[in-house]
């Protein structure tokens, strides 16, 4: 049963579920955006963790511990590569995400707008083709709710629409 899609307005770093998802980049370097925004709330030992993996490659997944964050994981999904992101790659790295999650008994995974902002996909772009992921793995009936997150208003009332049928 494919899992209820939810939105949330804020800081994705706020969540208390399982896991959140981050937009990674090959390194596993947490600087800017969202993933800047869980090594400062969660803590060194999430960008520890990610050292101690090394490199990834693009449409790849790589799960970690979730530091002082309110979740168990986080699945760092590679979208970007050193030529930015892609449609095909946000795709990849979501599946790749949606994988580990099944694997890792991730029954509830908040999602920001993979691909967008650093990634440069636009805002509508990225949420399409995340959630035509979730809609169509099989990976993601294991999950019982996936939380999209917008970090504005504007953002999240367009969620909103984009999930709507």
């Amino acid at each position: 049963m494919p899992p209820r899609i939810r939105v949330r307005q804020g800081d994705i770093t706020t969540f208390e579920g399982d896991a959140i998802l981050n937009s990674a980049n090959t390194q596993l370097q947490l600087g800017l955006g969202v993933a800047g925004a869980i090594r400062r709330a969660g803590g060194p030992s999430i960008q520890e963790a990610c050292d101690a993996h090394g490199i990834a490659a693009v449409g790849d997944a790589v799960i970690t511990g979730a530091g002082r964050l309110s979740v168990r994981y986080i699945i760092h999904a590679v979208a970007m590569g050193d030529e930015g992101t892609s449609g095909d790659a946000v795709r990849a790295a979501m599946k790749s995400a949606l994988r580990l999650a099944a694997e890792h008994d991730v029954a509830s995974l908040a999602v920001p707008a993979l691909g967008a902002g650093l990634g440069r996909l636009t805002f509508d772009e990225a949420v399409q083709i995340v959630l035509d992921v979730i809609r169509t793995s099989p990976d993601a009936d294991s999950l019982e709710v996936v939380v999209l997150f917008g970090h504005t208003s504007s953002n999240a009332e367009r969620l909103e629409q984009l999930i709507a049928p």
